[in-house]
C-alpha cells in the first residue's frame, strides 16, 4: 500500500494556483498548505494485496482530490497459487476536466 504521508498528499485537492517548481524553496505560502503531489495527474498503482489496494483506492476516490479509477487489471504471475497482482490506473480530475 501507499505510505501514509504520500496518500495524504495525493488526497489533497488539486490547486491550479500553486506554481510548479522542482525546488520546494521557491513555493509560496506555508509548508502545511503546499500540496507536494499537486503535479501528479496519473497514478499507476501495483498491488500484491487486496486489503491495501481496497484501503488506498477508497481513500483516493472518496477524497476531494478528483481521482478517478480508469482501470484495474489482475495478473496471475504464480500459476497454481491464489496470489494475484493488480495494476490500477488512476487519473486526476481537476474541476470538470480530466488532466492527462
Amino acid at each position: 500500500g501507499l505510505e501514509g504521508e504520500v496518500l495524504t498528499q495525493l488526497c489533497k485537492p488539486y490547486n491550479p494556483k500553486q506554481g510548479f517548481t522542482e525546488d520546494p524553496l521557491f513555493l509560496q505560502g506555508p509548508k502545511y498548505a503546499t500540496n507536494w503531489a499537486n503535479d501528479v495527474h496519473t497514478i499507476v498503482y501495483v498491488s500484491c494485496g487486496f486489503d491495501a489496494l481496497a484501503r488506498d483506492c477508497d481513500q483516493l476516490l472518496k477524497g476531494n482530490a478528483g481521482w478517478k479509477l480508469e482501470s484495474a487489471t489482475g495478473y496471475v504471475l504464480f500459476p497454481g497459487s491464489n496470489h494475484v497482482e493488480t495494476v490500477a490506473i488512476f487519473k486526476r480530475k481537476a474541476g470538470r476536466d480530466y488532466i492527462y
